[in-house]
């Protein structure tokens, strides 16, 4: 196989499938296949009907095509889950992530806007500092020499970009953020593409900063790709074939080239662990976060005079819920069994064939709010679950993240037995390194008791019996429990932390769901109750 990824970038496709599928389709017949095909910007345009064509089959799009999220709410409505098809052969990624394609391409992401800078927060369309600092933890995490990424994604311009004495670029102060600046600058991609409204702008490439003196770091190429099929005729779709960064040698990743350019980004970012926190040492080469500096957002949101009007509480719609049984959405070649108020499945991304999730039939959105016959049914789950991990000698972790959620969720991870005297204190060590403060409660206490019904919060059972309990508030990393059961000492699969990194094919969730019901039947305390199961 081949060592590099052919690649096609475009801009903003604005609805302009056909002129986008069929520029791709010419590229092809004249250049040879392609890998993939990455949109950078908005997908969706105000007139999406040639979309029908591709979703009925009598067009087909040419290349595997990866969609970001949206910067603009009237295109919400057109997304669907993150990791699930648009249409045939177009993958939706969501607005943040890392993930590796099978090449070994490293993409990194991070589109929408700004809410900091935006002033207001438009769900899937906007970030926010924690967005910047969970991608840059999830490029740099699992590597002890940190190379870069291949690739980053943004639909803002860094500020400081435009510094190029041979080419100006006039941009928008809405289009621009610091906090891309501050991830370019940790994550050091090799190319980082961006929508522009009108012009195609190529930079010349700059050479990274490093935090060490006489350490030479990759160059980058920044590249803004105009609107698909422009009238103007500006270049909006971007060719190239990619090496890996992990499969390049050093000699060739730091070779300089005539037009290279200093890095225009401020010096100062290098020193923030955190976007506007600036990390200080101490003698003793500890490391203290400066909690008084500029807050992530900008200070915490400051109410005066009440709730702000603009962050009304959002009504949800369960015939949208993913997770709600009777909701058309829901995967249902994912359900194991179904007992009376709770069901089995099979999660997206999961850390190994026997991780499941535990979810209430109807909706609610954590077990704080649930009511005792769900609650008593969760812990007949529980209870069976263990007796079923026990049988292939392992332990289980069951964790519930209450945060950035709208259905409970209970992730149930088996884990090594050999383990159990260190989960705890990789929980501490994790939970130390994002500054999350957490508690440790007795087996016997009760989650409804300790936090109030619709407060977000992360909670963990662990196989010692002892509960973990965090607070949450304006941050928490997404994919805590997942960064700690994947790490070294637990399941030593890193590269699984993110789910959207460990993805596998429709015939591999059948086998795993086939395989599972199976094998969980002697435990399974519905069959026998006239249950469903084996033809879910």
């Amino acid at each position: 196989m081949c060592d590099k990824q052919k690649t096609l970038i475009c801009g903003d496709v604005n609805g302009n499938f056909n002129a986008l599928f069929s520029r791709v389709e010419s590229i092809v017949k004249k250049s040879g296949p392609f890998d993939v095909l990455i949109c950078v910007g908005n997908f969706f345009g105000d007139d999406n009907s040639q979309l029908d064509a591709y979703k009925m089959g009598t067009r087909k799009v040419p290349v595997t095509t990866y969609v970001f999220g949206p910067s603009n709410e009237n295109h919400v409505q057109y997304y669907c889950e993150e990791g699930s098809e648009i249409i045939p052969n177009v993958i939706y990624m969501g607005k943040r992530g890392i993930f590796t394609t099978s090449s070994d391409v490293k993409i990194a992401y991070l589109t929408g806007l700004s809410r900091r800078e935006l002033g207001k927060d438009v769900p899937m369309c906007t970030f926010e500092p924690s967005d910047c600092s969970a991608v840059r933890d999830a490029c740099l995490r699992g590597q002890s020499e940190y190379r870069g990424v291949d690739i980053l994604i943004t639909t803002l311009w860094p500020v400081g970009i435009e510094q190029d004495d041979c080419q100006k670029m006039n941009v928008k102060k809405e289009c621009t953020s610091d906090l891309i600046s501050w991830l370019a600058i940790h994550i050091k991609p090799r190319y980082h593409f961006v929508p522009s409204t009108d012009k195609y702008y190529e930079r010349q490439p700059y050479r990274n900063q490093s935090i060490h003196q006489d350490y030479r770091e990759c160059a980058t190429r920044f590249i803004g790709l105009a609107p698909v099929g422009n009238k103007v005729k500006e270049k909006w779709i971007y060719a190239c074939s990619l090496q890996p960064i992990s499969k390049m040698r050093m000699t060739d990743l730091l070779q300089a080239t005539t037009d290279e350019t200093m890095c225009p980004y401020d010096p100062e970012l290098m020193k923030q662990h955190q976007p506007g926190k600036v990390v200080k040492v101490s003698g003793n080469g500890q490391f203290f976060y400066n909690l008084d500096a500029a807050d992530d957002d900008q200070g915490k949101r400051k109410r005066k005079g009440g709730e702000n009007p603009e962050r009304k509480r959002k009504e949800f719609d369960p015939d949208t819920c993913w997770f709600c049984l009777s909701s058309p959405t829901v995967e249902k070649h994912l359900v194991i069994c179904v007992g009376t108020h709770c069901y089995l499945a099979l999660p997206k991304g999961p850390l190994t064939p026997y991780h499941v999730l535990i979810l209430p039939i109807a909706h609610h959105q954590a077990a704080s709010k649930a009511p005792d016959e769900v609650l008593n049914e969760i812990r007949k789950f529980k209870d069976a679950l263990k007796k079923f991990y026990a049988s292939i000698n392992k332990l289980v972790v069951f964790f519930e993240r209450n945060f950035r959620t709208s259905h409970m969720q209970i992730q149930c991870i088996p884990v090594p037995r050999e383990c159990e005297s260190q989960i705890l204190e990789v929980f501490q060590d994790e939970a130390g390194i994002n500054s999350i403060q957490i508690e440790v409660l007795p087996p016997y206490a009760d989650i409804a008791q300790v936090v109030l019904p619709g407060s977000p919060y992360f909670h963990a059972e662990l196989p010692s019996g002892d509960q973990i309990f965090a607070k949450t508030k304006q941050y928490f990393p997404l994919q805590f429990g997942r960064d700690v059961l994947s790490s070294p000492p637990i399941l030593n699969c890193e590269d699984k932390a993110d789910w959207r990194q460990c993805l596998i094919s429709r015939e591999e969730e059948d086998a795993h769901v086939a395989t599972f019901r199976r094998m969980f039947r002697p435990f399974d305390f519905n069959v026998g109750e006239d249950s469903d199961s084996d033809s879910s």
